[in-house]
């Protein structure tokens, strides 16, 4: 008796020489390494993929990619409540008063 192979798809066994897989990818992607580049951090030379984590790591930063899809707040938008704004001005006059003051004693 002669050994056959079986490929089974949605639970229907068909011989594996009768068998063509669908025109798809495999899945499987190359991607290429990173290019070398000069961090504006530290100005050091990093290369390739392990060069970047480096740097991030180093320099306790992460990559702008990272920050897609994130809320985006403006440079002049502030999250305080207004008693919290009342309070940061009032502690900022009285530390103000107390410098002033330290000087005329």
């Amino acid at each position: 008796m002669a050994r056959s192979s079986w490929v089974y798809v949605n639970g229907v066994a068909i011989p594996k020489g009768d068998y063509h897989a669908p025109e798809t990818p495999s899945g499987v992607a190359f991607m290429p390494d990173l290019p070398d580049f000069i961090s504006p951090v530290d100005g050091k030379h990093y290369s390739g993929r392990a060069g970047m984590r480096e740097h991030n790591a180093r320099n306790n930063v992460v990559p702008v990619a990272d920050l897609q899809g994130l809320p985006t707040l403006m440079s002049n938008s502030d999250m305080r409540t207004p008693e919290q704004k009342k309070h940061m001005a009032e502690s900022r006059k009285r530390a103000i008063i107390d410098q002033v003051n330290r000087h005329y004693k």
